[in-house]
């Protein structure tokens, strides 16, 4: 776990120094990007959970290529099917590896420009998504990575009220991750509005959740298996059949962010918050996300990909604490301690990611 350990500490130091000193950002931002698609794209098959899940797809995907019956349309995007089979192409040897080093630089290319744009300490955004999502999508998931990366440069036209291109993108990322097609719900937010007793409510709804299991599962019984998606009826019957991870509602991370939320939500001025449209767009998001998993917490496999594809964005909120907490000089000490805490979590408790080693080459 060492490199996991001084990755961190790396970039601790970047965010602290720039909160601090203001320097030019773009050289270790660059830094960032290729430490950052180095480990995720050149880790070996044991360090991730889904690895080899992933090479099996690869070869089937391009032995299959062939086929005109559809027959694994419903199961993989035809984005990823299109990389897949480009870079099979073009690589006799070691596709796999090429395969994971473009969904790592492409994901984390995409992200770390969207903290540039989002955040006024883009290290610190990296310091919060090297701590969770990173471990979570770029190391182990990485359609979903991809998705929610585009999904990031999409906001760009979003906040620009560029709707056309927004939806565009969304679309493209849907390509990658079927569940994206979620972030067009996005569309029906007020940008300029804040409703506290609402989004308070949401709050109190999804701790209520979290105390009862809803069966939606049962709901999902009443379709027509054909009528419902692939990857819909596979997440019922794998909880039906008890595979599923089952989900802890009230977990560390959960409670944090439920804090969070809580504290921006009617610790800060309302003037004040509403003046940063970036930080109340993305609390909404969180506090959607929260809802999310008590929600469909009877389908954990759904329950985590749609709180996740929303929870991504709590990064930018626990970036802007330093802004927002009221301990002034000590704010910086606080929000990197939150960081180390969710990071300790996600790598000795949740177990992301096993010990790192680089992929063997052929």
């Amino acid at each position: 776990m060492t490199i996991y350990i001084l990755y961190f500490i790396f970039f601790a130091i970047l965010a602290v120094e720039y909160e601090i000193y203001k320097f030019n950002p773009k050289p270790l931002l660059i830094t960032s990007i290729i430490l950052l698609g180095l480990l995720a794209g050149l880790r070996g098959s044991e360090t991730s959970r889904d690895y080899y899940t992933y090479q099996e797809s690869f070869d089937f995907i391009y032995d299959n290529l062939t086929r005109n019956d559809g027959v694994f349309l419903p199961i993989f995007e035809p984005g990823f099917m299109g990389i897949v089979v480009l870079f099979r192409s073009i690589f006799i040897y070691n596709y796999g590896v090429a395969i994971m080093l473009f969904f790592a630089f492409a994901s984390v290319i995409l992200k770390i420009l969207s903290f540039k744009k989002f955040t006024a300490n883009p290290f610190l955004a990296i310091l919060f998504f090297y701590s969770q999502y990173f471990l979570l999508h770029e190391m182990t998931q990485i359609r979903i990575g991809l998705a929610s990366a585009i999904f990031f440069i999409a906001l760009f036209y979003y906040f620009s009220n560029n709707y056309k291109m927004y939806v565009l993108l969304i679309l493209l990322a849907t390509l990658f991750h079927y569940s994206a097609i979620l972030y067009l719900f996005l569309l029906l937010f007020k940008k300029d509005l804040l409703n506290r007793n609402l989004y308070c409510g949401l709050l109190i709804l999804a701790i209520t959740f979290s105390l009862f299991t809803i069966p939606l599962i049962n709901l999902l019984s009443y379709f027509d298996p054909a009528s419902v998606s692939g990857r819909l009826t596979n997440y019922a019957m794998i909880s039906e059949k008890g595979l599923a991870k089952q989900i802890n509602v009230f977990n560390v991370v959960t409670i944090i962010n439920y804090i969070l939320c809580f504290y921006l939500l009617f610790g800060v001025p309302k003037l004040e918050l509403m003046a940063d449209r970036f930080t109340v767009f993305f609390l909404k998001c969180n506090i959607i996300s929260i809802l999310i998993l008590p929600l469909f917490s009877s389908i954990p496999s759904m329950a985590f990909r749609c709180s996740e594809l929303f929870g991504i964005s709590s990064m930018f909120l626990f970036a802007s604490l330093v802004k927002y907490l009221p301990f002034k000089k000590i704010n910086l000490v606080i929000v990197v301690s939150v960081a180390l805490l969710i990071f300790c979590v996600n790598i000795f408790y949740a177990n992301l990611v096993l010990d790192y080693h680089i992929i063997n080459f052929k």
